[in-house]
């Protein structure tokens, strides 16, 4: 990549990102369109053998298509005649003459063999160590700024001394060191922001099967695995697991990436992986950590599929030692479901009882009910759930049907003031119509009919049923309401013929201790709103999906889809955001908005600016997505040196809204390399006016120089 490719080291100045309407910080950057929303899921079964098969398959380590290697001059891939050759172009001597200045005689050895076999009948210079003293320009100071980081500052030293030589060029490990330092900071960058297209993008340069910095590579492992890429993820874990010789990962980095596929791939399949990888070892035998991780990820499966085969012997027995050592909390509950599911309940409460001693959270309490329910300890079950009602609030749904049965038989104990609020508090969150009706029916029958009322209109709200109306009609009956029953009847005496003569003979409701009830409040959120709200998105996915069919409403789906969308899940986002879209008023406008959002976010240039232009939004929104449209077609025609469409893009943009310094400067590069210098030139003169900028300065150096002047 030129060392004046606006890509390679330029980062947005204006601490802004392309949009800034969402919240989570989406950084939309990088460059080229990978349509990974159209990447389907792999279950687990057509996963299988995805790591172990075609092990020896070559990576594809470009997009194009041909193999970049890092560190290899272009020249070294090429396919060279073998006639000999004495005297060689200084550039393809530089490395050699570069470690003989260093004293690295092994790489000098290296160097010498490499040429060799390039060139037969090439033999180095006796005075090679020497000669290379003389020749070998300093590079101290290019090294300094290395050392920074400082890749704005290297340009312009580059630049000042090609000016004093155009001969001059940096020497070839440099140039390599500074390409691999360039590609290391710029992923890093991207996986801070977790801008996971862009680092796929930019990760394509890495070929797994050679890359000494295995940093890199799990970075682009991360990158496939956020962004569902299984397939890309299978050739790639390939690539770095099946090095042989030299090239063999340590054990400790193989282990930190069998760890990582394990996120991805049934624990059967890394089983088979690590047993290639260490063949010398039974399975009982390999790293404690690996065994362990794959005990844990079996476990987790059968937990997780209702037709899982049984967990084998030797990955419970090695859990259950670890668990009984370390009390970690997520090997306790791995633990407790297992039993759970193979129908041990008493083993269950063992181990949910020591996590819940441990670390009490929803998942552990709900273990521990579920434990002494199945045993059919109801009354324990019941008073443990009424000691944890904040931990098991945390899934409204589990917490309503652990309560309900209390409220429906109140003679079986009394129900405390916090029980009561928190079941009346679930059923808000929910819109549950059935356990509203449940609460109607307490407080009528504790001769509260003030609340009853008002909880079987809530509940008759939500969904009509005749016992909804028919204990309105009683409680209205109890408040001697005249009135209001005599008009509840006319409504509905033709919809509910039935149930009239039973409310006229039905008895008053003795009076008897019970649990203060109120009336519904207002306002209560849902608990996935609010863990909207608090940036929770995992948690608000989940709760969404204990809605069951409610969940496909259009107010629900484009809540689901801002959640997707701040978890960078920009497929799912957009199939939420058109549920949303079928809507109408502010819900089908969020729905269009979003889905502009979620297709930007795949960079779907083309398909965002069909969708806004097929759907109306407010002027401001439109605005919004036609400036990042604009901004995603200028990048990535700049990356693919469509210089004029870069110029085009970002005209566009700057009617939409100021341009910021580093378009600026793409947009001076973009002239400079069309041959417009007087214009590139004024640019980069506009920009040091405001801030002293020393790579607009070399900028217009090297065009001075280009000029002859």
């Amino acid at each position: 990549m030129s060392r004046h490719d606006y890509s390679t080291a330029r980062t947005r100045t204006d601490g802004r990102a392309p949009i800034s309407t969402i919240r989570w910080g989406m950084a939309i950057l990088g460059a080229g369109v990978l349509g990974l929303v159209s990447v389907q899921p792999v279950s687990a079964e057509d996963s299988v053998r995805m790591l172990i098969a075609n092990s020896r398959q070559p990576f594809p380590a470009d997009i194009t298509g041909k193999p970049l290697l890092l560190g290899v001059p272009q020249a070294e891939t090429q396919t060279r005649p073998t006639e000999a050759v004495q005297a060689l172009d200084p550039v393809e001597t530089a490395a050699l003459y570069f470690y003989a200045k260093e004293r690295q005689t092994e790489r000098v050895e290296a160097e010498i063999k490499r040429l060799q076999a390039l060139h037969p009948g090439f033999v180095p210079p006796k005075d090679l160590y020497i000669t290379a003293d003389t020749i070998v320009p300093d590079e101290t100071d290019l090294w300094a700024l290395f050392a920074n980081d400082d890749f704005t500052g290297i340009d312009a030293e580059i630049i000042r001394r090609k000016a004093e030589d155009p001969a001059w060029e940096p020497t070839p490990d440099f140039q390599d060191k500074l390409t691999h330092k360039k590609l290391r900071v710029r992923m890093k960058e991207l996986t801070e922001a977790q801008d996971w297209l862009a680092l796929i993008d930019i990760g394509a340069r890495i070929d797994p099967a050679t890359e000494q910095d295995v940093d890199l590579v799990w970075m682009r492992i991360d990158a496939l695995s956020a962004a569902g890429d299984r397939d890309g993820l299978a050739r790639t874990l390939r690539g770095v697991l099946v090095r042989e010789g030299k090239d063999r990962l340590s054990d400790e980095n193989l282990i930190i990436t069998l760890q990582k596929a394990l996120r991805d791939f049934p624990a059967s399949e890394i089983r088979q992986l690590a047993a290639t990888l260490w063949p010398e070892n039974s399975e009982m035998y390999l790293p404690s950590v690996l065994r362990l991780d794959l005990a844990r990820k079996e476990i987790s499966e059968f937990n997780a599929d209702k037709d899982a085969a049984p967990v084998s012997p030797n990955a419970l027995r090695l859990l259950s030692v670890e668990a009984r050592n370390s009390r970690k909390p997520e090997d306790l509950s791995l633990l407790g479901w297992h039993d759970l599911k193979m129908e041990n309940p008493q083993a269950a409460e063992e181990w949910f009882s020591i996590a819940m001693e441990i670390a009490p959270d929803p998942e552990n309490a709900k273990g521990m009910y579920l434990s002494l329910f199945r045993q059919k300890q109801d009354k324990k079950a019941y008073e443990f759930a009424a000691t944890h009602l904040e931990d098991l609030s945390d899934d409204a749904v589990f917490l309503m049907n652990v309560l309900s049965p209390r409220f429906g038989k109140p003679d079986e104990g009394a129900i405390s003031a916090e029980a009561v609020h928190a079941y009346s508090t679930a059923i808000m969150e929910t819109n549950a119509a059935g356990h509203a009706e449940v609460l109607g029916w307490y407080a009528y029958n504790s001769r509260q009919f003030d609340a009853a009322e008002a909880w079987f209109r809530q509940s008759y709200g939500w969904e009509a049923s005749a016992d909804r109306i028919k204990g309105l009609a009683l409680t209205l009956m109890r408040l001697d309401n005249k009135k209001d029953y005599a008009a509840l009847k006319q409504e509905f005496a033709a919809v509910y013929p039935d149930i009239w003569p039973e409310i006229t003979v039905a008895s008053v409701p003795k009076a008897r201790k019970a649990a203060s009830v109120r009336t519904p409040a207002a306002g209560v959120k849902s608990n996935y709103v609010k863990h909207f709200e608090a940036k929770n998105y995992s948690a608000c996915l989940r709760d969404i999906d204990r809605l069951g069919a409610r969940a496909s409403k259009p107010s629900v789906a484009v809540i689901r889809g801002w959640c997707e969308l701040g978890l960078k899940r920009f497929g799912e986002a957009r199939v939420s955001f058109e549920t949303a879209m079928a809507a109408s008023g502010q819900v089908r406008s969020d729905g269009i908005y979003g889905a502009g959002l979620a297709l930007l976010g795949a960079r779907l240039t083309d398909e965002a600016e069909a969708l806004i232009t097929a759907w109306p939004l407010p002027a401001a929104r439109q605005r919004e997505l036609k400036t990042e449209i604009y901004y995603q077609r200028a990048r990535s025609s700049f990356d693919h040196k469509q210089f004029d469409r870069t110029l085009a893009a970002l005209d566009a943009r700057a009617g939409l809204v100021a341009e910021s310094r580093d378009l600026m400067q793409m947009r001076a590069w973009a002239h400079y390399h069309l041959g417009q210098t007087q214009q590139a030139k004024a640019i980069f003169r506009q920009l040091n006016m405001v801030i002293r900028d020393s790579s607009s300065l070399a900028a217009i150096e090297l065009i001075k120089n280009s000029e002859g002047r």
